[in-house]
């Protein structure tokens, strides 16, 4: 586990801004564990806490402008395609629209915290033709909001994080078993 740390600590910035990017774009691999990680090394000093949130914000939202445009361009089809992915596929495009309409804009300061909808916002955003301004704004505010959430957990909490850490590195090849069929439950 220290070796994990290790290589967050050296190429830190790059795996946050690539890790969030690509779970943002529906990737599921959680983004929250790397956060906390993060966020535990700038409570001890070994990151940068203002760098890691702006390298993490900047991963989603370089992905949410991807899916922004992609709603823009694809329009109600894009929502389809993810929402055939999702767990309730017939309920999910009534659902998700009825929420952006009501909320508009404000939908997008908490979406990523809420499972699902944090993907499906961001093109909505472009089918319901919001100023392109407007949503990086509203966007860059909302993933302040998520990251920081997270960092500032990590980092409030980073000598307990630290100390859970070096008992899971005891359990040597046993937690390699245990985090493969985490992420295995996570994605089914």
């Amino acid at each position: 586990m220290h070796r994990a740390f290790d290589f967050l600590i050296h190429h830190g910035h790059a795996v946050l801004f690539a890790w969030v990017l690509v779970e943002q774009l529906g990737v599921p691999i959680p983004a929250m564990p790397l956060l906390l990680a993060a966020g535990a090394l700038a409570g001890t000093g070994r990151l940068n806490f203002f760098t890691c949130l702006l390298f993490a914000v900047l991963g989603a939202l370089t992905s949410d402008s991807v899916w922004f445009q992609l709603g823009r361009h694809k329009g109600i089809k894009i929502l389809q395609l993810l929402c055939r992915i999702s767990l309730e596929p017939d309920s999910c495009v009534r659902r998700t629209e009825g929420i952006f309409s009501k909320q508009g804009a404000r939908s997008l300061l908490v979406a990523k915290f809420l499972p699902g909808l944090g993907l499906v916002t961001p093109p909505l955003a472009g089918i319901f033709r919001m100023r392109f301004r407007r949503f990086l704004l509203f966007d860059a505010i909302g993933s302040m909001l998520w990251v920081g959430a997270f960092l500032g957990l990590g980092y409030a909490f980073s000598g307990e994080i630290e100390r859970i850490a070096a008992q899971l590195a005891s359990l040597g090849g046993w937690l390699l078993a245990v985090l493969v069929g985490a992420l295995a439950a996570y994605i089914g």
